[in-house]
């Protein structure tokens, strides 16, 4: 029995699709998606076309400010590092607007240009080498410039053995002449004008009190000892 003719069947008829139908694919396919492009052209176009609220002079001057007042404080912090406290002063000091003082330093916090906890390590670490200062001296200079306490006591408990500096600084006044005037002197008087010396230094420098009558002593009967034993 021969095949029934394909043509016209039923399962034909199905595939077939129904006119004005839109197929996958096809040019009706992109009609969707040009509209879609139109409407947003046309929604763009009314956001640029529409009025926008004039500038606010007083939030513009605000602004301004603020910045003008950064760049004083990023002037400073190039010299040197400094505390908070201390670019808070200045800006007390040119008599900056509360509200414009606190934006200009809340702007270098955010930039990780205020840092009170390294400055105190720094600040200790180079008045310790340069000038020779006592703790007491130290902890008076970093109040001054409104360090908390937390970071104060962290920095100044890097070294803890200030009778170490202490002594180191008293050798460093003792010369050459002071050690032969404490060998060969019978009354003391030098041995006793240069304790009161070295005791003026190390108040001045910040050392304690007890402190510096113990190694005062010490360091001048070392002083003459060694002075005694080098003599002919």
């Amino acid at each position: 029995m021969s095949p029934s003719p394909r043509a016209g069947g039923a399962d034909d008829q199905a595939v077939v699709p129904a006119a004005g139908a839109a197929v996958s694919g096809s040019p009706s396919g992109s009609a969707g998606t040009g509209d879609v492009t139109a409407r947003l052209a046309d929604r763009t176009r009314q956001i640029l076309e529409a009025p926008r609220p004039a500038p606010d002079p007083e939030r513009a001057a605000q602004e301004k400010a603020v910045v003008h007042e950064c760049r004083y404080l990023m002037r400073l912090l190039a010299s040197r590092r400094r505390s908070a406290g201390e670019m808070r002063e200045r800006l007390r000091q040119r008599e900056v607007p509360g509200a414009i003082a606190h934006e200009a330093m809340a702007r270098l916090d955010r930039a990780g240009l205020i840092d009170d906890e390294t400055f105190a390590r720094d600040w200790v670490q180079q008045r310790r080498e340069l000038r020779a200062l006592g703790d007491a001296a130290l902890r008076r200079e970093l109040e001054t410039k409104q360090v908390e306490a937390q970071w104060i006591d962290a920095a100044l408990g890097g070294d803890t053995d200030e009778e170490r500096r202490c002594r180191e600084l008293v050798r460093s006044r003792i010369g050459h002449r002071d050690r032969e005037q404490l060998r060969s002197e019978r009354d003391g008087t030098h041995r006793r004008r240069l304790s009161r010396r070295l005791d003026a230094l190390l108040t001045r420098k910040g050392y304690p009190g007890s402190l510096a009558v113990h190694v005062i002593s010490g360091e001048l009967r070392t002083a003459a000892e060694v002075s005694t034993g080098s003599a002919p």
